[in-house]
């Protein structure tokens, strides 16, 4: 049986280029539209791309709440292999969950380098941590409607959450918390200070406990907690672009 998307942009997506692999994983309740954008600017540098759809994501809630956190990481780690198997270099570009899943495979795995953008350390709402015990009188949360006026196509994701998922995004958090220290590829960390689902302190988190050798932080100031969809998308990509330059990750 054929599934059913949100939309197009909700499909995972793949850009043959150089032998440079860069896998970039979306968020929770999110879909690989929200990475689509930085994937095609990715490309036109040269790199291959691989934006992945995880499971559950992208179809519809009652998907996802069959799933937990297993399934998410393992949904990145398959298309991970897949690419080390087509590609010299990898690096892993993660959104938020996403970036803790790149954090989680960044130890796991040699990798050439690892992008954390706007991942959750420390969340803004609370009553996320209650999970566990609003599930038992709720089944799902609505989001409040955004002020996203930028570029709707590629904002696909849930509009409610299946509150039964949340602890499995909080386990996720907390295991990939004592791997830090063991991550040792060069990383760059960003983060908008005007992100108001995951807390700026987050970032500096990261930063402070990851085993790097090579790490950098970039503090946004204008975004939301969508920053490659957002008002600095531009400079996000050149950031990551500049880094990728930096570690001397050769594009020839």
């Amino acid at each position: 049986m054929e599934m059913k998307y949100l939309h197009d942009n909700a499909k995972a997506f793949y850009f043959k280029g150089n032998d440079i692999g860069c896998l970039l994983i979306h968020g929770f309740t999110g879909s690989p539209a929200e990475m689509r954008l930085l994937g095609e600017f990715l490309h036109k540098q040269g790199y291959t791309v691989k934006g992945v759809l995880l499971k559950g994501h992208g179809t519809t809630v009652e998907d996802m709440e069959k799933t937990t956190w297993k399934d998410w990481l393992s949904s990145a780690e398959t298309e991970l292999i897949d690419l080390m198997h087509k590609c010299n270099k990898v690096v892993i570009i993660g959104l938020s969950m996403g970036g803790i899943i790149a954090l989680n495979l960044a130890e796991r795995f040699k990798i050439d380098a690892v992008v954390s953008i706007a991942a959750p350390i420390k969340i803004v709402n609370k009553k996320v941590y209650f999970a566990r015990i609003i599930k038992y009188f709720r089944k799902y949360i609505t989001k409040p409607e955004g002020k996203f006026e930028y570029v709707k196509e590629y904002c696909i994701g849930y509009n409610k959450t299946p509150v039964s998922t949340v602890p499995h995004l909080l386990k996720l958090i907390r295991i990939t918390k004592r791997k830090l220290k063991k991550v040792k590829a060069p990383i760059l960390i960003i983060q908008s200070k005007n992100d108001k689902t995951v807390k700026y302190e987050s970032a500096e988190y990261i930063l402070e406990k990851v085993g790097s050798p090579y790490k950098k932080l970039i503090y946004l100031k204008e975004s939301g907690h969508l920053v490659t969809l957002d008002l600095e998308r531009e400079k996000v990509f050149d950031e990551i672009n500049r880094f990728l330059s930096d570690i001397n990750i050769s594009k020839n």
